[in-house]
């Protein structure tokens, strides 16, 4: 009988260490699944899942906050998927938030990916919310790409291989840089025109100081340019020489007035420069005077040798003679 019972005993103790581990294990399983929380139900539509399965994990922040419900085809462009979210996390949740689809890991399984946007004014979401969604990166698109991108590398490499092997020719800018004769006249023309710079700043430095001058009313022009005495002086000055140029229009126009009346012949010297018959009797007048003045002279020397005025004019040369020089 002893026997029977222990083995009876030990078979009891097995089954409820199996019922108790099945127990344990259900509750682990569930808890992971969220079945023995308090859960809400959100949704998203997406246009392509990529591989996103029923059981998968939802992740807020990259924490695991629920899991996926169901995915089902919404429409030919739309795929529905409804996500169960752990009430706890409802109050971090917003109602602007964006789902999208993710990979765990590098190649691990496909889930959703919650993330918040900064805008604290926005509610928290509630149960029967659709969130926003981004459009998910697609795998085949990438390798897609990068396929283009070999290409186009592989484009590139052969054309600098080209140029290399251009440059590894004689006749070449590499055989010009490596010309020693060529680096000695680059240096110096560096040389130079540090040289050149240096004595631009001088002379920038130069112009400086001239500005300066000019703004400090330093100098002849200066004065000019900031004296507003000065100015208005010069300004009168212009003005008066306005006046003088006027005047002297005037007295030109006079003038050319009076050569027009003198070509004309009018008055009495157009008349002595014009009338031919008036400059001959002029001229014989002068003939007679000069006639007139010779007989004069004569019937005066003859006078000073007659009896009569003889010593008058003796007298007179006497006195002349006495008078000093």
């Amino acid at each position: 009988m002893a026997n029977p019972t222990s083995r009876n005993i030990r078979l009891g103790i097995f089954v409820l260490a199996g019922t108790v581990f099945l127990i344990v294990l259900l509750y682990m399983i569930g808890a992971k699944r969220s079945l023995f929380s308090d859960t809400f139900r959100i949704s998203a539509q997406f246009y392509n899942v990529n591989g996103l399965m029923q059981g998968n994990n939802v992740r807020f922040s990259g924490i695991n906050v629920g899991i996926v419900e169901s995915v089902e085809i919404n429409t030919d462009s739309t795929v529905n998927v409804v996500m169960l979210i752990e009430d706890k996390a409802k109050i971090y949740i917003k109602k602007n938030a964006l789902a999208s689809i993710g990979t765990d890991g590098l190649m691990g399984n496909k889930l959703v990916n919650i993330n918040s946007m900064k805008d604290g004014s926005v509610a928290h979401i509630e149960d029967g919310d659709i969130l926003k969604t981004l459009k998910p990166i697609e795998t085949d698109e990438m390798l897609r790409t990068l396929s283009t991108t070999n290409d186009n590398i592989k484009v590139i490499t052969g054309d600098l291989k080209n140029i290399t092997q251009k440059f590894n020719k004689r006749n070449s800018l590499w055989s010009l840089l490596q010309d020693t004769i060529v680096a000695d006249n680059l240096k110096e023309a560096i040389v130079n025109i540090k040289i050149t710079g240096a004595r631009t700043a001088i002379i920038t430095g130069d112009l400086q100081e001239v500005a300066k001058s000019f703004k400090s009313g330093k100098g002849l022009m200066a004065s000019l340019l900031t004296d507003t005495t000065m100015a208005g002086k010069l300004q009168h000055t212009i003005v008066k020489l306005e006046n003088a140029s006027d005047k002297i229009a005037y007295v030109s126009g006079d003038l050319s007035g009076i050569t027009a009346k003198i070509k004309d012949g009018k008055g009495t010297i157009g008349m002595l420069i014009t009338d031919s018959l008036f400059v001959k009797d002029l001229k014989s007048t002068m003939k007679n005077l000069n006639s007139g003045v010779a007989g004069f002279d004569d019937n005066m020397e003859g006078l000073k040798h007659s009896f009569l005025l003889k010593k008058y004019f003796r007298k007179q040369a006497k006195l002349k003679a006495k008078k000093p020089n």
